[in-house]
Formats: C-alpha cells, structure tokens, sequence
C-alpha cells in the first residue's frame, strides 16, 4: 500500500477548514469587520457603523 503523498492531505486539511468557515460564515463576518461594522451572528446581519455617523 502507497502512503499518500504529504501535500495531498494538507491540501485536504485546508479544504476541510475552509467548509467549515464556509458553514459558519466566517467570510461574511470577516468582511463586515473589515468593512468596520460589527457582526451579528444570531441573525448573520452586518451592521455598518459608518452609516449610521452623521456626516461631519
């Protein structure tokens, strides 16, 4: 029996962490923070604080 080359399961590692921040919506989170708003994760809703500043 061959043992599978190191870099196929590193390779199925990342595509395993990737489902999973995929499912939970990390990315979304992600750009929200990015985006300076705040995440909700119980509605999965953006709140931009940016637009709620009046402008100066």
């Amino acid at each position: 029996m061959q043992r599978t080359p190191r870099k196929i399961l590193i390779l199925l590692v990342l595509v395993a962490l990737v489902a999973i921040a995929w499912h939970f919506g990390l990315f979304r989170a992600g750009d929200c923070l990015i985006q300076g708003g705040r995440w909700n994760s119980d509605t999965g809703f953006c709140r931009l604080d940016s637009l709620a500043r009046p402008a100066e």
